[in-house]
């Protein structure tokens, strides 16, 4: 639309970092690109526990972000790639 202006937001939560950071004290939520998403659990078998679709991703040539994004998931089986995005999507 003609002078439409998109704005980025990004969410800072009061929770500590983990591993580190910058000291800032504040734990910035994590965008995944979906299409790179959807790479990284190509090929899985579902349903498919936690484990399995990190090492899928790593298998899959995911970059550090979705193999983060993806570790962070609860640890349970999931029943479609679908169900991990929304999980992902949480976090």
């Amino acid at each position: 639309m003609p002078g439409s202006v998109a704005v980025l937001h990004c969410r800072e939560d009061p929770a500590p970092r983990v591993g580190g950071g910058d000291g800032a004290g504040t734990h910035r939520t994590m965008t995944v690109n979906p299409i790179a998403m959807q790479k990284a659990l190509g090929g899985i078998s579902y349903p498919a526990a936690k484990q399995d679709i990190v090492d899928a991703a790593r298998s899959n040539g995911a970059d550090q972000d979705i193999v983060s994004a993806l570790d962070g998931i609860p640890d349970k089986e999931y029943e479609t790639p679908a169900e991990v995005s929304k999980q992902v999507g949480k976090e």
